[in-house]
């Protein structure tokens, strides 16, 4: 498991960076739509939704990232459309109003959870693309940190009902690692912010990856399900390689706004 994950890394990371720094703005609402559709995917098939709903549905998950590639924000009546094919679409689908709560959630919740997050990976790429790498970068560099120190040192379960393999120690080597990467990564593309912002945006997305972590966590072990999907050998679904994205992304995006001034 240990030697796929690297062989995948080793293979992906260099084309995943050149495909975000090289190719133009499109190419990247595209690979966005992409992660998105089959994040959103995984996501409904964990709670059993019909193949052709959860494919349905996850197409117009893209709506609202194509919205935000053109005008940067999305419509708050986009949302409300959203909200009433589903409860239109339970109300006629299935004849009888039991459960209707239960087999609503997936549908709203996948929406709000995936997309609406990952719109943020197109408002990043906006500023640069360089702030995408530099969001990947150290998630997954935090991962890495809180990997190999929970394995090494990890003792004190950090949230055991939620995620039993994850420790505070291998949370507090996380920020550590985020802190590390988001220095070198600001030297690497000579971003204009201090050490100290630097830093404070490091412990920040360090912090905030974790608890997008344990969200996916807190939705699998519901679920009843180990990984989100089996697309990735050694690394699990799409799903779980973003799920500390979605809520690091619009972190990044408004800390980019108050401590640079982008717009």
């Amino acid at each position: 498991m240990h030697l796929k994950r690297l062989i995948v890394a080793a293979i992906a990371l260099p084309i995943f960076y050149c495909y975000v720094m090289y190719l133009p703005r499109p190419f990247v609402l595209a690979l966005v739509c992409v992660m998105s559709f089959i994040s959103q995917a995984e996501f409904l098939a964990m709670y059993k939704v019909r193949e052709h709903q959860r494919y349905f549905f996850s197409l117009l998950g893209i709506i609202p990232i194509c919205l935000t590639y053109k005008y940067n924000d999305i419509p708050t009546s986009l949302i409300v459309l959203m909200l009433t094919v589903v409860l239109v679409g339970r109300l006629f689908v299935r004849k009888h109003p039991e459960n209707a709560l239960t087999d609503i959630a997936p549908y709203v919740v996948s929406f709000l959870y995936i997309p609406l997050m990952l719109s943020y990976f197109v408002k990043l790429a906006s500023i640069g693309p360089e702030m995408i790498i530099f969001l990947c970068a150290v998630i997954w560099g935090a991962d890495s940190f809180a990997l190999y120190a929970g394995k090494a040192i990890g003792k004190r379960s950090l949230y055991k009902q939620m995620s039993p393999n994850k420790t505070i120690e291998g949370a507090v080597a996380a920020i550590t690692g985020a802190v590390i990467c988001s220095l070198l990564l600001k030297a690497y593309f000579a971003l204009h912010m201090s050490f100290e912002k630097t830093s404070v945006v490091g412990i920040i997305l360090g912090m905030v990856g974790i608890v997008g972590d344990l969200v996916e966590s807190m939705f699998k072990r519901d679920a009843d399900v180990k990984d989100s999907g089996s697309l990735l050998p050694g690394h699990g679904g799409i799903l779980d390689k973003i799920d500390g994205m979605l809520f690091s992304a619009p972190a990044l995006y408004h800390m980019l706004i108050l401590f640079t001034h982008y717009k």
